[in-house]
């Protein structure tokens, strides 16, 4: 006969492995999807920068000042992907200005409309939107919730 110790000993040696499995994957599944959405910044960044026309109406000759970085943070838990840096020609951009700002921005949820109304001027400008990170954030978060979501539903055996 099994004292009870030995099987609470048991059961808390697995569940702390099934733990350590979950916190593994998720640690994973945060440092791909951040890392693609970097990737897909940079390349959509890029197309942008080949609209001559709205690099020269913001006087600039290439786009080498928006920088695109990666962090993480509680273990990786966390991630966190973004422009850095003060130049604000980096929103306008991503965003656009007067009426390209009000085009771009329409379908986007409240939290984003509300990032870029930190830039907003008068709503007169003229420069053109080339969207790089938030179109990304958003194209990637539902596949990242569900997958999250199968992490975490994910049964260990009986």
């Amino acid at each position: 006969m099994a004292r009870s110790g030995v099987v609470i000993d048991t059961v808390t040696r697995e569940l702390e492995s099934y733990r350590k499995d979950r916190v593994k994957k998720i640690i994973a599944l945060v440092a791909e999807v951040i890392s693609a959405i970097e990737v897909a910044a940079y390349r959509d960044l890029n197309r942008g920068s080949m609209d001559r026309d709205n690099m020269e109406r913001a006087g600039v000759d290439s786009l080498n000042f928006i920088h695109i970085d990666k962090k993480f943070s509680k273990g990786g838990l966390t991630g966190e992907v973004g422009v850095f840096g003060d130049n604000e020609l980096a929103a306008y951009f991503e965003f656009g200005t007067g009426l390209s700002a009000r085009e771009i921005l329409a379908p986007y949820p409240q939290e984003i409309k509300d990032i870029a109304k930190q830039f907003y001027i008068n709503g007169q400008g003229t420069l053109k939107g080339h969207p790089y990170l938030y179109n990304n954030y958003l194209r990637y978060k539902n596949d990242f919730l569900r997958d999250l979501e199968k992490i975490l539903n994910k049964e260990t055996r009986a």
